[in-house]
């Protein structure tokens, strides 16, 4: 679960890294290819931002569900089950 957090933080922060990057792309562009990397650039960090919920959802879930595993575990004891 760590894992997750850390490449789900690691995958925003590198996103708004390159969305940073290309505004400055955009306002310094002198010719059609400049653009034209920018606007690589910038579905780049638009997919690194989306892996990135991504990542963080995925980490809701996992703890969503063990926290369900561990109660449906605990629970036959409860009941007097062996």
């Amino acid at each position: 679960m760590k894992a997750q957090q850390d490449m789900g933080e690691t995958m925003g922060e590198l996103g708004l890294a390159f969305i940073k990057l290309t505004k400055f792309e955009n306002e310094e562009a002198v010719c059609n290819p400049q653009r034209t990397r920018a606007n690589d650039m910038k579905n780049l960090a638009t997919a690194a931002v989306k892996a990135s919920r991504f990542y963080r959802e995925l980490n809701s879930q996992t703890v969503k569900h063990l926290v369900n595993n561990y109660r449906i575990i605990q629970l036959p004891p409860l009941l007097g089950i062996k």
